[in-house]
């Protein structure tokens, strides 16, 4: 398929948030190998966008899905212009829902 996958200018902060949490208790050359393993994830949206459940409750084309075990990345996907829009990617049961509705 082939999309374009493009990230809110936050998503950035949301990975060095992740990186130092894990940090705090595992070190970070272990943060940084979960953060890694968070992008390796979401470059592949690329190949499959369609993928994460859909939830509309909370934005309309919104999809959230699992990754790297406790992360959670939350994307809507244009098909007319074939691009992921990657909004915030959350770890360990933090907030993410509140964050998509800043966001969008």
């Amino acid at each position: 398929m082939n999309y374009r996958v493009i990230q809110h200018p936050l998503v950035g902060s949301d990975l060095l948030d992740i990186t130092a949490f894990i940090a705090s208790y595992a070190g970070l050359a272990i943060g940084k190998a979960k953060v890694d393993e968070i992008t390796r994830f979401i470059s592949k949206l690329s190949d499959f966008p369609k993928i994460g459940s859909t939830r509309d409750d909370i934005l309309t084309g919104l999809r959230a899905i699992p990754a790297a075990e406790k992360a959670v990345v939350c994307f809507t996907v244009n098909d007319d212009s074939r691009t992921v829009y990657v909004l915030c990617v959350s770890y360990a049961g933090s907030e993410w829902a509140s964050r998509v509705k800043e966001r969008s």
